[in-house]
């Protein structure tokens, strides 16, 4: 993701402050850090985009946390990263934000300091980006031990995950998508299940291969309910209904 793949965008055609917001609240996303950033600053995410890099689509899936909707992990964080640059996030803004305890403004006299505090959060977003990097490629199996027996896994990158909502939470479903993502889980899709009647999150496994044990991964990871997938035919691909709003998600 480089910043020569955004698209122009006409400075005359950008929505009013106002109506953005409208907009995310009707979409059902609660006010994130970005948005609330944004915000603060009298900004559309057209005007936000430009001053970012990225994409005004890759604002919104930001600010309404859809980790998912980007390609990889590694592509989200690199989007954060960007976002809080041209959104000129200092720590102290940073911390209030992350609801921690805010340090006092001296940095803002010393502006040797503010530079050397922004260079700061580029290097860590760099290394925690290299290092989930190394976490999800640098190991080509997953090693999965039951009793004495032990049986290798594909990696996690290496199976796509179908997120259906099953209990008519849009905004959770997407939670537990981007929770399913922070492991490593490519997301092909997310969308309504043909019912919301689901009492209970629960994986779905083909029983083909070794499937199963990767639909036991996946539901220990998430502690949810697991069940064969009658017509599943690909090992590498499981389905995951979102029922209420029950797992923990960090």
């Amino acid at each position: 993701m480089t910043s020569s793949s955004v698209r122009p965008l006409d400075p005359n055609d950008q929505p009013q402050l106002a109506l953005a917001f409208v907009s995310s609240l009707e979409s059902g996303a609660a006010a994130t850090v970005f948005a609330t950033a944004r915000l603060r600053r009298q900004l559309s995410r057209e005007q936000v985009a430009q001053r970012s890099g990225i994409t005004a689509e890759q604002v919104t899936w930001l600010e309404e946390g859809r980790v998912y909707a980007f390609r990889n992990p590694e592509d989200a964080l690199a989007a954060a990263l960007l976002l809080a640059s041209g959104l000129e996030i200092d720590n102290h803004e940073a911390r209030e934000l992350a609801g921690l305890p805010v340090l006092p403004r001296r940095i803002e006299r010393n502006p040797r300091g503010r530079l050397a505090a922004a260079a700061a959060l580029i290097v860590v977003g760099i290394a925690a980006a290299v290092m989930l990097g190394y976490a999800l490629r640098g190991s080509a199996t997953h090693v999965l031990t039951s009793g004495s027996s032990k049986a290798t896994l594909p990696a996690t990158w290496k199976v796509e995950v179908v997120v259906e909502n099953g209990a008519g939470d849009i905004t959770y479903t997407r939670r537990v998508a981007s929770r399913i993502a922070s492991f490593g889980y490519q997301i092909a899709s997310v969308k309504r299940a043909s019912r919301f009647n689901y009492k209970h999150t629960t994986i779905f496994y083909s029983n083909v291969g070794k499937g199963k044990e990767l639909g036991k991964r996946l539901a220990s990871q998430l502690t949810a309910d697991l069940l064969p997938l009658p017509s599943g035919r690909d090992p590498l691909r499981l389905l995951v209904i979102v029922g209420p709003a029950t797992l923990t998600l960090k």
